[in-house]
């Protein structure tokens, strides 16, 4: 596709965006996907519970949640087979699983390649280890989905995505799923963007600290003076105001966006929690 194609896509784009009006929508209608990369030994027991305890809090209000990256399920995926809803849903999984075992298999690749160099610096021992952390993310939900890759969501709950372990490709397909967000939890930092807002949340205070210029939410809180509910509580009211009109740290800190374009990268509506009655999805 030539620039000048490129160019005039996004013009379009842009204008259609211009034509949002900004509506009151119950926090039902959320889809956030939930991903994690450059994980540390504190990942599983931190940022990723943080999360964790979140997706149990939005599901409560009957929202959704996305979890994916499968080949770092590996060794952990009896925890979410045992949580499934019913019986298809619990086959379902188990292909999940499979056919990413068996991807790999037929591309004489190494299914228990992790954890990577990176993650056994930063304290990671095992594969077990690091998919335990991973799964941490899907909270004690009831499993309500499985998606195949870039399938959109269609029940509302905690659902499973089939996608790699690579952040981009993941949370790409996150978003092209439905997440209106990615919550990212990193441990040794990872400071990267995807279609939707992307919120980075450390699973220690010396990377919030360090890089305070894209990290949004320190969860390394958790070993210091909060209790994992309240952080997750924490965490849903700034996704809230994320949602709302808040512009993440990695887009606050762009100096070369105007006004104009910020206010077009997000999600514009406003999120309440309360019951309203009749509501419109503009998302």
């Amino acid at each position: 596709m030539s620039r000048k194609k490129q160019k005039m896509l996004m013009n379009e784009l842009m204008a259609y965006a211009a034509t949002f009006k900004r509506e009151k929508v119950n926090a039902k209608e959320l889809i956030i996907g939930m991903k994690c990369g450059g994980s540390d030994g504190l990942s599983g027991i931190t940022a990723n519970p943080v999360v964790g305890a979140f997706s149990d809090l939005l599901v409560s209000k009957g929202g959704t949640t996305i979890l994916t990256e499968v080949p770092e399920m590996f060794g952990a995926e009896t925890l979410l087979m045992n949580r499934c809803a019913t019986p298809e849903l619990f086959d379902k999984t188990v292909d999940l699983i499979n056919n990413f075992k068996n991807y790999f298999t037929s591309h004489n690749q190494t299914i228990y390649e992790n954890p990577s160099p990176g993650n056994k610096k930063g304290g990671i021992s095992t594969l077990e280890d690091k998919s335990l952390g991973c799964t941490q993310k899907s909270g004690s939900s009831l499993v309500k989905g499985v998606l195949e890759y870039a399938e959109p969501v269609k029940v509302k709950g905690l659902n499973l995505l089939s996608a790699p372990g690579n952040d981009l490709v993941a949370a790409t397909a996150l978003a092209v799923s439905g997440a209106h967000m990615v919550l990212f939890t990193t441990g040794r930092g990872t400071p990267f963007a995807s279609p939707v807002p992307t919120v980075k949340i450390s699973s220690n205070s010396k990377l919030a600290g360090h890089k305070s210029n894209w990290i949004d939410f320190n969860a390394g809180q958790m070993v210091e003076d909060k209790t994992k509910e309240e952080l997750a509580q924490d965490l849903l009211n700034y996704v809230l105001e994320v949602l709302g009109r808040r512009l993440i740290r990695a887009a606050a800190s762009m100096s070369m966006l105007s006004s104009s374009r910020r206010n077009s990268v997000g999600i514009v509506a406003e999120i309440v929690l309360t019951a309203p009655g009749k509501q419109k999805h503009i998302l």
